[in-house]
């Protein structure tokens, strides 16, 4: 029989010394053992996501490298075959048949990660600073990834309506409400964002900025974007950076989170009005909602009440007007 996930997992396991750690997350295994991390894709097959085959994941671990190499080249190294030798023997890298593909990165100090940093205390302007500007260099040089005027308010209005299909199973009044308020103010907000597209401040962003994501040390980097369906990472950058601000709030420090996005766009001489920034902080909060809803309502939820828990603190941040 070919190894099965739990094969791989156990070998894996058996690679990592003292200080070294096996981290499961939904859809992956990372292990951090000496100063490499290695991660390995569960064949696990979602809406917009299929590594359920091993060369769906090869090219997942391939794509996840050269995505994450625009704001982190030095962390990520190049993808590694997981080989089956004669006798059934697991290997890296061996001269046997390859039976799974995992993504090679160097290991990060995670107490130099942002939220770590954070909690810690260990943050500083300046730290912040080569954030701002390197995301702020990163947006800048990104290619359009719309040019139609309106199409910005179009899919903003698609998304609202997919989150609120789902948050409906949490709360529908809430739901729908919230869903209304944000229709409402893309339809109001239309000129801007029409103006937006036109400036070009739409592209292919990260896809999940998140303090975890995020190194503070030298040089700085973002690491773990959103890999697996590109229409995910087509942002306003504006809307990603409320994401930022967002979670940066959520985890007590909601300064440090206005002052990058503030700082980042200020580099970049982009001026959103604060009705487009509540409206974006309004719908990416609505959207990790969504995911913790759906995340509660998988056969291994484990804890669906806590991930319903979670989905409404996001709600609950909610500051669109008439909130």
């Amino acid at each position: 029989m070919p190894p099965g996930l739990a094969d791989k997992v156990a070998f894996l396991r058996s690679r990592c010394g003292p200080g070294d750690e096996a981290v499961e997350t939904h859809f992956a295994w990372v292990f951090l053992s000496g100063d490499r991390a290695l991660k390995l894709r569960k064949p696990v097959r979602r809406e917009t996501m299929d590594y359920a085959t091993l060369e769906a994941r090869r090219s997942g671990a391939e794509a996840e490298v050269a995505l994450n190499r625009r704001l982190a080249p030095h962390v990520y190294l190049g993808t590694v075959p997981l080989t089956l030798e004669a006798g059934g023997r697991l290997a890296l890298c061996g001269t046997g048949e390859p039976v799974d593909w995992l993504v090679e990165m160097r290991r990060l100090d995670r107490r130099l990660m942002l939220d770590a940093a954070l909690e810690g205390g260990r943050v500083e302007a300046a730290g912040l600073g080569r954030v701002a500007a390197m995301l702020a260099a990163f947006y800048s040089g990104a290619e359009p990834a719309i040019t139609r005027p309106r199409e910005l308010a179009r899919r903003l209005l698609l998304k609202v309506e997919a989150n609120r299909a789902v948050l409906r199973m949490l709360d529908a009044g809430h739901a729908d409400r919230l869903a209304a308020r944000q229709s409402t103010a893309i339809e109001r907000l239309a000129p801007e964002l029409e103006a937006r597209v036109t400036r070009g401040c739409v592209v292919e962003a990260h896809g999940d900025l998140r303090p975890e994501h995020i190194f503070l040390g030298e040089p700085p980097a973002v690491i773990d974007c959103l890999e697996f369906d590109r229409d995910l990472r087509i942002l306003d950058r504006a809307e990603e950076l409320s994401l930022l601000e967002l979670e940066c709030a959520r985890i007590g420090h909601a300064e440090a989170g206005r002052q990058l996005r503030e700082a980042c766009l200020e580099l970049m001489q982009d001026h959103p009005s604060q009705e487009l920034l509540a409206l974006y902080r309004s719908h990416r909060a609505a959207t990790r909602a969504k995911l913790y809803v759906w995340r509660a309502g998988e056969p291994d939820g484990a804890a669906p009440e806590e991930w319903r828990a979670r989905a409404r603190r996001y709600l609950e941040a909610d500051s669109l007007p008439g909130a």
